[in-house]
């Protein structure tokens, strides 16, 4: 039976790794070594181990036989089948989920994404990864309290995927204050509990944050990355 201490050190290993990849320190198809990550993580390769197999069924990491564990990569095909799913299923729970959401909830996210505002137009230090995670909120939000709760079981299930996403489409900071701007403008029409607006709004945004990551990741990253994958 695992002990409690065993426990905490493998989940200490496995939010130290997934934090990294998301914020985009640990790149796609950098190797992960068992020892230089328990130094860094301050634990033994035990846990760390523990940690990268929860990590590649989780999606982040990737274990081959022989070789090692690296960063999973997120492929050009992956993210049109990922966006085209959400193109689909997002403005559809939308229709039934803009009367539904509480105003609370609403409120909240609007003071979030009213600060990310404020601090751009300041061009202060904005945290893509906050950015990230508020914007994956306000998504699952949506999906939350739409009538089918299949939809969010289903979205659910490419949670990483998703959570990735989010992190590639900020990217510059013209991408950060577009983005906030369509999460506003998302965010009015909730306000509003305008079913069809919302959905609008929500297939709009998917549709750009879709063609931020392959401009900025995929064009402009897109011989390096491929040349990485391959090799794995």
């Amino acid at each position: 039976m695992r002990s409690n201490k065993d426990r905490a050190s493998w989940m200490k290993a496995y939010r130290w790794i997934a934090e990294k990849i998301d914020s985009g320190e640990l790149k796609m198809g950098e190797t992960l070594p068992e020892t230089f990550l328990a130094e860094e993580i301050g634990v033994s390769r035990t846990p760390v181990r523990e940690a990268l197999r929860m990590l590649e069924q989780d999606g982040y990491v990737k274990i081959v036989p022989s070789k090692g564990a690296f960063v999973s990569e997120i492929s050009m095909e992956d993210v049109h089948e990922i966006c085209e799913i959400r193109k689909l299923l997002e403005p559809f729970a939308a229709l039934t989920a803009a009367k539904r959401i509480p105003g609370g909830e609403i409120a909240e996210m609007s003071e979030e994404w009213e600060l990310f505002a404020k601090a751009a137009k300041k061009k202060g230090a904005l945290d893509s990864s906050s950015i990230a995670d508020s914007d994956l909120k306000l998504h699952f939000t949506v999906a939350k309290y739409a009538t089918n709760k299949r939809i969010g079981e289903i979205l659910m299930n490419y949670h990483v995927q998703i959570k990735r996403f989010q992190h590639l489409s900020v990217q510059s900071l013209a991408d950060i204050q577009n983005s906030i701007k369509q999460h506003l403008a998302i965010i009015e029409c909730m306000k509003r509990r305008n079913p069809e607006e919302l959905r609008s709004c929500l297939y709009e945004h998917i549709v750009n944050s879709e063609g931020y990551i392959i401009r900025d990741y995929f064009l402009h990253h897109g011989s390096s990355a491929q040349g990485a994958k391959d090799e794995i």
